[in-house]
């Protein structure tokens, strides 16, 4: 299978607030993307910055989610909640091990 994974690394002075609006991004980005979004982690780095890793069925799907979502009205709630976005990425997975 090959797939994508979005990597965005971010600052937020509300992790709580972000945390509880991800939630509904999620529950978008499934019922917008279907099998083309396969799932999500977020994680805070050493430094305290965010760092959003988005997993996708093919580059395409990122890019299209990428450029949809940040000026879409119903995942406001999240972006707002974003500050200075460090680095946004794609990238290819070239292996993955499944538990």
């Amino acid at each position: 299978m090959s797939a994508t994974i979005e990597y965005v690394r971010f600052e937020t002075t509300d992790v709580e607030k972000l945390t509880a609006q991800r939630d509904h991004l999620i529950s978008l980005l499934r019922e917008r993307y279907a099998a083309d979004f396969l799932g999500a982690h977020l994680a805070r780095c050493e430094d305290g910055s965010l760092l959003d890793l988005l997993l996708w069925a093919s580059p395409e799907a990122a890019q299209r989610a990428a450029r949809e979502m940040p000026g879409d009205p119903a995942a406001a709630g999240f972006f707002q909640l974003i500050g200075e976005v460090h680095e946004m990425r794609h990238a290819e997975v070239l292996h993955s091990v499944q538990p």
